[in-house]
């Protein structure tokens, strides 16, 4: 069973169906919109076996950065660190965030990136499939408030700046390294 909470509402509790072609497809009728928290609780036996909650966000004001694998800058390099090889690739995703660091899932502002150092943008991408946009270049607008930049390395390790521009938000700046 699933229990959908709005602002700590029950809106009800429901059982899976025991159709396959239904099975796992849950669906509360018409709820109005209410700015706040939306939570699924599932139950299994009466027991609380899963939560997911999404919650309303603000406006975008910052981008945030992440790499795939450790690539910034450390003392002692990972084990399975950026190698300076020329075809070694690192994804790094671009999220955009609210003023309390939440994604806010309807950002879609055109991304800029900038590298400077030992490597090179060869891709960008978004997730979303309807896109025209190309997967070459500098660019990618944000999809449910992320998209990716993909960098390969040079054949000489050494340091790697790597800075995301969005219009309307604080930009982020990534100082990463090659070994």
């Amino acid at each position: 069973e699933v229990e959908l909470l709005l602002n700590g509402k029950s809106l009800g509790r429901k059982a899976n169906s025991e159709s396959p072609k239904l099975r796992n497809q849950i669906r509360w009728g018409e709820i109005d919109y209410a700015k706040g928290t939306l939570e699924a609780v599932a139950y299994r036996d009466g027991k609380a076996v899963a939560r997911h909650k999404v919650e309303t966000t603000g406006d975008p004001v910052k981008l945030t950065a992440e790499a795939d694998r450790p690539a910034t800058v450390t003392k002692k390099p990972a084990a399975d660190a950026w190698t300076a090889d020329g075809m070694d690739l690192l994804h790094v995703r671009v999220v955009a965030v609210d003023g309390k660091g939440r994604r806010v899932l309807m950002a879609n502002q055109e991304v800029s990136f900038n590298v400077e150092g030992n490597a090179e943008i060869v891709g960008v991408i978004n997730g979303d499939i309807t896109s025209d946009e190309m997967t070459v270049g500098n660019k990618r607008s944000l999809y449910n408030g992320t998209c990716t930049v993909i960098l390969r390395s040079t054949r000489e390790a050494g340091p790697v700046t790597l800075t995301a521009t969005a219009p309307g938000m604080k930009p982020v700046t990534v100082k990463m390294e090659t070994k």
